[in-house]
């Protein structure tokens, strides 16, 4: 982490005691923490994958809730965006404005931070620290592509395409009043919203098979539409094939935010054959010429539930 001069006491102290050891080792970082900036040694013929993720106190988790949760959202949320480019994580650097020095919450952190890295094999290689009103996380992840594979983006996706999804969605939107209600619970459904699964494996399978990709963060269909959109394509999706975490609330399943399942698209031919490895991947519409936008089929009374809710929009 930057070595700049110290806001308020113990700041160089909190960075050597909670973020200086116990973590994985990236072998091509050549310097990572306790100094300006941290180097990195880019394997032969490997594309650099980066992305930043920015948590809020009381608007992206609870202020109150256990700080190891926390740190673990914040990780897997920030990882996901590698695995939605078939990028294999090499290292992130982690900034956190907080409100005081508090070294339970620290420990906390500390702790659920690494188990998330190591589960997920990412080295922290620097960051910084800051005293603010109230807790800012923000995680810039950064991975590897080999130079032979195209990374995924929202935008190749082809007229013809099927669409896929990862696996069902809604857990993490139907978690929501438990998660706020008592935020120290991670029992059932929550632990969808604390722990989210990121699909890193898929994601690096996809690469030569799928023509777009992207994570599901604010809502399965929101996010359909930003591929439509680069795509210039028409996502037909039908509603009844989505898997989702409780068919009676389908609606809430389908707008809801905070899965982190990939939204792909390819052909059959090529992405079929995954579902055997990836057992809970399946086929939920295909991609066609047309306005770009989403297209659903669904029952009336599910397109009128549909369209009294949207997926989350930061403004």
């Amino acid at each position: 982490m930057s070595n700049t001069p110290p806001s308020s006491p113990g700041e160089f102290e909190l960075i050597r005691n909670y973020f200086c050891h116990g973590f994985p080792h990236s072998a091509d970082t050549l310097l990572a923490i306790g100094d300006d900036a941290s180097v990195v040694q880019p394997p032969a013929a490997s594309q650099l994958v980066q992305s930043i993720d920015t948590q809020v106190a009381d608007v992206h988790f609870p202020a109150s809730a256990p700080a190891a949760l926390i740190a673990q959202r914040a990780l897997r949320c920030a990882v996901s965006d590698l695995a939605a480019m078939g990028a294999t994580p090499q290292g992130f650097h982690l900034a956190l404005t907080l409100p005081d020095s508090d070294s339970a919450w620290l420990t906390g952190f500390s702790s659920g931070l690494k188990k998330a890295a190591h589960e997920l094999n990412i080295a922290l290689i620097g960051g910084d620290t800051t005293r603010g009103k109230q807790r800012v996380i923000s995680v810039a992840v950064q991975g590897w592509i080999k130079h032979d594979n195209t990374p995924l983006t929202r935008a190749a996706a082809e007229d013809g395409d099927g669409i896929y999804l990862s696996g069902p969605v809604g857990a993490a939107a139907l978690a929501l009043p438990q998660v706020l209600n008592n935020p120290a619970d991670y029992s059932g459904l929550a632990q969808q919203y604390y722990f989210p699964a990121v699909h890193l494996s898929l994601g690096q399978a996809l690469l030569g098979r799928a023509s777009a990709c992207i994570d599901v963060s604010d809502g399965l269909l929101q996010d359909a539409g930003h591929i439509a959109r680069s795509s210039a394509l028409q996502l037909h999706i039908d509603t009844q094939r989505v898997s989702v975490a409780d068919d009676q609330q389908r609606a809430l399943c389908l707008t809801g935010g905070d899965d982190y399942q990939l939204l792909l698209c390819g052909p059959a031919t090529l992405l079929q054959p995954l579902t055997a490895v990836f057992p809970q991947l399946h086929h939920i519409g295909e991609c066609r010429r047309g306005e770009p936008g989403v297209v659903l089929s669904a029952t009336d009374a599910l397109l009128q539930q549909l369209s009294e809710q949207s997926g989350f929009n930061h403004f």
